[in-house]
């Protein structure tokens, strides 16, 4: 006898595959669909029904009695199925209640004896059984090409299993695979897939086993019979797994006995890090206090609104410092590009009664020069650099940071008296007093998206900067970075709460994390804290383990991966050329080292705006459950990720969805609180938003820029709660929990988004 196959295989990517609701089906097999056979050939019609989770596959076989060329293949199916149905190589539809009929996509012409294998995928079946179906083949002319009946049984499950003896990314382990047989027949085989990138020289027991394509081969040494419901257990040991991982979906199938999915979960714990140093705190230099004024004292001293910059003179000035952060006793340089005398006004950022900032010290009338061109260039390694630097510029002017300088955060603003631009400096506190709150500037992305004179990392996905230097000055925030639209609002809201706060860089991070728990209890990391050192993971990482508190008032923290040049920590390289973009990702190295052991979520995508409604947990206490604030959802995004290492006790405090800019898809975000095991509490806050709310100034480019005075007050009750949780009563607010007015008119910024989510 001579076998045709119709449909050999199930083929998801078919274009004629279509999708038919099946409407209630009819026990009864009209009389239409069987026919007398035209030959001596016995039509010897088969069903048989394969578990596929919670639907069946029904395959109906059947013997050509007569010749000819195939018109269409009316079954019956049994009477309360429901589903989806589709076939393979050809459409399929519902043609009368409980009567199916699949036309083949190409011409088929079957000879007396040629054997159909018509699949139908998606069938829900009804309880009870078995049923009798039927099965008619119909050619071109009309004539009945094969008829018949046959029963149909409810499908055993496969009720696949598969663990992991070692189920850690990167690791070694072995793989037990069981499922069961769905019908009685021989085994020959069984195919298993096998984690995607697994690799290793894999062995089993009672047979032979091989791999091919992501599949290990199990081949009994003589072909066994087995029973329906019998269980078929293969183990595949020396399985070296990929360095990531996830809950992984893997099949398992053994011919027509039995084919199913199960799932195995992969899960990486938190990457080990390196030990930090402790480094003493260096002597106190000479006119220097060993102690400074509190929060309190500072913010009583009189403030003014002379450090804002209008739109109106933005132009071609701009300046840059040599340091990024000092403290009492340093010189920093200033180098600026205007050609005429320039004043040069430092000015402490705080609350000031509203007003925002102080002024600590100033020139007037400094001559300048018109400085040459940046340049871009430079090789490392044989890849080129693309870095832009303005390093060759000469120096305008030295800044000595005396004891008049209180530590905090600064903008030195440069005028000619038609242009202006800012540069940022940091201020350390380096007495070795224990501070309750430390923030933390993000001084690593500004630059990261800092497109002056040039090149960012983000100009073109792969033709970006390798490298990058603090040797120019800002695009963004009139030359602030993204301290104006991002970070100024959370220093404006510590300090108007007398909070016993301090700050420092991500640079400082770098140089001196194995002195954070001697600094302070808590750190507040800024909106967008992305680009981190082994050296700054390693530190933030120990630092929990020693009972720092940790507030990410933002999202995408700790995604990317830098490493300084040299001890000056001037330039950095983050490295593009090992897969290109996606290799400067911290979760490139694997699983461990995402964002989400660390903190708690993991960066979803890039958003311009969706609102955030508040919910019952702790982080809304004093707000009504369900009061909306528009916009809040803004900047970049997270949510915990299934398939990664998920923090013993984690909460999800909040949660929305947001809208990824590049795509339009919808995406979660969660923001989450844990308690680690050295007692540190470590909140995640999903959200760019949390700094520019308390000021009512988001980035121009967002789709909510100008926060309502009513968003502002929720958000600021949220931080002080933040604060509350996070400190656990070791940070005392002096003021309610509402927020401020910032007095001072600034103009709103636009930031540049990661394209590449």
């Amino acid at each position: 006898m001579k076998i045709v196959t119709v449909v050999v295989r199930r083929s998801n990517s078919s274009p004629v595959r279509r999708r038919a609701a099946l409407a209630a089906a009819v026990l009864l097999v009209p009389a239409s669909l069987i026919a007398a056979p035209a030959s001596a050939v016995a039509a010897n019609v088969t069903v048989t029904a394969t578990a596929v989770g919670s639907t069946a596959t029904l395959t109906y076989r059947a013997t050509a009695t007569r010749a000819g060329q195939l018109r269409d293949v009316t079954v019956s199916i049994p009477r309360g199925s429901a589903g989806r149905i589709t076939s393979a190589n050809g459409t399929v539809r519902t043609v009368a209640p409980g009567v199916l009929r699949w036309v083949p996509g190409k011409i088929v012409r079957v000879a007396v004896g040629a054997r159909f294998a018509i699949p139908f995928y998606g069938v829900r079946l009804p309880s009870g059984g078995p049923w009798t179906v039927g099965f008619m083949a119909t050619g071109t002319t009309g004539a009945i090409l094969s008829s018949g009946t046959a029963a149909v049984r409810r499908p055993i499950a496969a009720n696949v299993r598969i663990t992991a003896s070692n189920p850690i990314p990167g690791q070694r382990t072995a793989l037990y695979y069981a499922g069961t047989a769905g019908t009685a027949g021989v085994l020959t085989a069984v195919r298993m897939q096998l984690p995607t990138g697994a690799a290793g020289r894999v062995t089993s027991v009672n047979g032979t086993l091989s791999t091919s394509k992501g599949y290990a081969i199990w081949q009994p040494r003589v072909p066994l019979r087995v029973r329906a419901g019998a269980r078929l257990s293969i183990p595949v040991y020396g399985v070296l797994l990929s360095k990531y991982g996830g809950i992984l979906s893997l099949a398992m199938s053994a011919g027509t006995l039995m084919s199913g999915t199960g799932t195995l979960a992969l899960i990486a714990p938190p990457a080990p890090m390196p030990a930090v140093p402790v480094a003493p705190f260096a002597p106190i230099p000479a006119g220097c206090p060993s102690s400074w004024p509190s929060t309190v004292a500072e913010n009583a001293k009189p403030g003014t609104s002379q450090w804002a910059i209008p739109s109106t003179m933005n132009g071609p000035l701009s300046a840059y410092l040599t340091k990024v952060s000092v403290t009492c006793g340093d010189t920093v340089d200033l180098k600026v590009t205007s050609g005429r005398p320039v004043s040069v006004v430092a000015y402490r950022m705080g609350y000031y009664q509203g007003l925002g900032a102080r002024e600590i010290w100033r020139r007037n009338g400094v001559p300048t020069v018109v400085q040459p061109a940046p340049t871009t260039g430079g090789t490392a390694n044989g890849h080129p650099l693309r870095m832009t630097s303005a390093a060759q510029w000469s120096k305008t002017l030295t800044v000595p940071v005396t004891k008049d300088w209180v530590p905090g955060t600064y903008l030195i603003r440069v005028s000619d008296g038609t242009y202006a631009s800012y540069a940022p400096l940091t201020v350390r506190d380096d007495t070795g007093t224990k501070h309750a709150l430390l923030i933390q500037q993000a001084n690593t992305t500004w630059e990261a998206y800092n497109s002056w004179g040039g090149v960012s990392f983000y100009s073109g996905l792969n033709t970006g900067s390798g490298r990058l230097t603090f040797d120019r000055p800002y695009t963004e925030g009139q030359g602030s970075g993204q301290y104006l639209p991002l970070e100024q609002g959370l220093v404006f809201w510590a300090e108007s709460k007398g909070l016993d706060v301090t700050y420092w860089t991500d640079n400082d991070l770098d140089q001196f994390g194995g002195q954070l728990p001697a600094r302070a209890g808590t750190i507040y990391l800024p909106g967008h804290d992305e680009y981190y050192s082994l050296q700054m993971r390693a530190a933030l990482s120990q630092a929990i383990t020693r009972g720092v508190n940790v507030a990410n008032l933002g999202a995408n923290a700790a995604y990317r991966r830098i490493t300084f040049t040299d001890g000056s920590r001037r330039y950095w390289d983050i490295d593009r050329y090992t897969a290109g973009y996606d290799s400067t990702i911290w979760r490139y190295l694997g699983d461990g080292y995402a964002s989400q052991p660390l903190l708690g979520a993991e960066y979803v995508c890039a958003d311009l705006g969706n609102t955030l409604r508040t919910g019952n947990s702790w982080l809304f206490r004093g707000i009504a459950a369900g009061t909306v604030v528009p916009g809040f959802l803004a900047g970049e995004i997270d949510y915990v990720w299934p398939g990664l290492y998920r923090q013993p006790g984690l909460d999800i405090v909040a949660s929305g969805t947001g809208t990824c800019r590049t795509n339009g898809r919808a995406a979660p975000m969660q923001a989450t609180a844990f308690v680690a095991p050295s007692g540190a509490r470590v909140f995640n806050g999903s959200s760019f938003a949390y700094g520019c709310f308390l000021v009512r100034r988001c980035p121009a480019n967002w789709n909510f820029p100008a926060p309502a005075a009513a968003s502002q007050q929720v958000v600021a009750i949220m931080l002080s709660n933040i604060t509350e949780w996070v400190g656990r009563g070791t940070i005392q607010l002096q003021a309610g929990a509402g927020a401020a007015a910032l007095r001072v008119g600034v103009p709103r910024q636009s930031i540049a988004i990661d394209p590449g989510d």
